[in-house]
């Protein structure tokens, strides 16, 4: 784990859970600790430092294990931290597929970290009436039962699991575990007393939760949000189209192979055109199926591969070589921006020609020689070219010459726009956190308006009257003002999830770089 890394976590911990979490966490970064240690360490009261730890381990950021004396010893897991930021993305895809109810349940479950089915669906209930009486839905027929049956769609479709329990009381540090066949079991609650409790017949007390915690599978969001990264591609260098025979192969691919494996088995083509056809697809795409195929196979991106020709062949999907490609282009985007169009041009020949020298450079970049040799050390500087130095032995007695060539360290690319991503997320929360602070007593004044506003509302005063009570409550210039600090802070939002998106694409090329390296082996 990077310096740069680590103090992102840190400023995360710190935003959402507070000071005691963060020296805590930055305690945990040097490496495993035990309990003893860690209150050392930091000065921080033994109950505080349980507290913290129950937290983190409640939301996956720790984990402990016994070490070679019995003792129980806590590792951060920095990487779960880091998906604080994935969390309104998260949303969005449960929510797009399964409608609000479900953005309600998953919602519960990543604020609480981990959950029995009972108080999720009973979280959930309460919020969805919370925002119904606001006015915000326009229909609410969202009833506990149906929250059961969307808990159970959720397990089922496993974007919800099992978490591992105790095998037994005496062991004194715990060993957790789970059967792979509960994981994603469906619960039996009592719906009876549910419906009860929503009728106001019983109050929540007496309904008795269950013993199984459940928690998000963030492999099967990561899952969703890869596919969908790769069917947006598409679309953008072909058409939609392209983009519909994506998303139907990426579906059928995983009825006879492992989600997160390099590349999948192959899909024969009768049954992609059966399934396009089920889904009613354009016949345009129908038609013209296998030159569809063609022509994404002859792409450079080769995010597919043909096996034999004809009605009989079948194609396959290559993750690594189709993440190998976006993140090459997300690279080369990150270099245009920074450094320059002529940069990016330099940059894309050296990867191209894998070593190349200075002169040969110059004479095929189309670029004065100055400038170029400006740009080449620039990159050089920061790390996005290396030299590789060459010496020809010396002939007659003459000195020995080098020879410098010019190449690229992708994986070292990679690390080097990891940090640059981490630095950039990190500015973001503080410049929020600042813009925050500074403008605290407007921001509680406009808080404490609106819920006067909804108390005038829920009185049957008329919009006019309540308009009248917020320009003499509120000045222009205030109301100017806390506009410009809420679209700041709108706009930070939106670049920390688009920062997100470019980690999630060099961390996924890294996981499948790595994993074809182990295969290799």
């Amino acid at each position: 784990m990077s310096v740069r890394q680590g103090n992102l976590s840190s400023l995360l911990i710190l935003e959402h859970f507070g000071e005691p979490h963060r020296k805590i966490h930055d305690e945990l970064l040097w490496g495993p600790r035990t309990l003893k240690l860690i209150i050392s360490n930091t000065g921080v009261p033994i109950t505080i430092v349980k507290k913290v730890l129950s937290i983190f381990i409640q939301y996956g950021f720790v984990t402990f294990d016994s070490n070679k004396i019995g003792i129980a010893e806590y590792v951060l897991q920095p990487e779960k931290i880091l998906l604080l930021l994935r969390y309104p993305r998260y949303l969005s895809l449960i929510n797009e597929k399964y409608g609000d109810s479900s953005r309600h349940l998953i919602e519960v479950v990543l604020k609480f970290g981990r959950l029995t089915a009972t108080k999720t669906i009973l979280q959930a209930w309460i919020k969805l009436k919370v925002v119904n009486a606001s006015g915000n839905l326009a229909k609410f027929n969202t009833k506990v039962a149906g929250l059961r049956d969307s808990f159970n769609e959720l397990v089922t479709n496993q974007y919800l699991v099992k978490c591992p329990a105790p095998e037994n009381d005496v062991e004194r540090v715990p060993i957790l575990s789970v059967k792979d066949e509960d994981m994603h079991k469906p619960v039996v609650l009592d719906i009876q007393k549910l419906i009860q409790l929503e009728k106001g017949e019983i109050k929540e007390e007496t309904i008795e939760n269950d013993k199984d915690l459940w928690r998000c599978n963030f492999d099967r969001f990561h899952q969703d949000i890869r596919d969908e990264i790769m069917i947006n591609a598409i679309k953008r260098r072909f058409d939609s189209h392209a983009g519909k025979l994506m998303e139907v192969l990426l579906k059928l691919i995983y009825i006879r192979t492992d989600p997160w494996t390099t590349q999948s088995n192959p899909v024969p083509l009768a049954e992609i055109r059966d399934a396009l056809e089920k889904e009613k697809c354009n016949p345009y795409l129908i038609q013209y199926l296998e030159q569809y195929i063609k022509v994404i196979e002859d792409d450079s991106c080769q995010f597919i591969k043909r096996i034999s020709e004809g009605s009989s062949g079948s194609v396959y999907v290559n993750f690594v070589s189709a993440f190998r490609s976006l993140a090459s282009s997300t690279i080369d985007s990150i270099v245009e921006h920074r450094f320059g169009l002529k940069a990016a041009r330099i940059f894309r020949l050296v990867r191209s020609k894998i070593y190349i020298d200075q002169e040969q450079l110059q004479k095929i970049v189309l670029i004065p020689d100055k400038e170029a040799k400006q740009l080449t050390y620039r990159l050089l500087q920061e790390s996005f070219l290396q030299l590789h130095e060459l010496k020809k032995a010396a002939t007659s007695g003459g000195p020995v010459k080098n020879f410098y060539l010019f190449h690229i360290k992708f994986n070292q690319v990679c690390q080097v726009v990891l940090d640059m991503c981490f630095i950039t997320v990190s500015n973001t929360l503080s410049r929020a956190t600042y813009e925050k602070n500074e403008n605290m007593r407007l921001i509680e004044k406009f808080e404490k308006l609106t819920s006067l506003t909804q108390s005038l509302r829920d009185q049957g005063n008329d919009e006019t009257y309540i308009k009248q009570v917020m320009d003499e409550l509120m000045s222009p210039p205030e109301k100017s003002l806390l506009d410009s600090v809420e679209g700041m802070i709108q706009k930070l939002r939106f670049s920390e999830l688009n920062l997100d998106e470019t980690l999630f694409i060099l961390h996924l090329y890294g996981y499948y770089d790595s994993f074809e390296n182990q295969e290799k082996k």
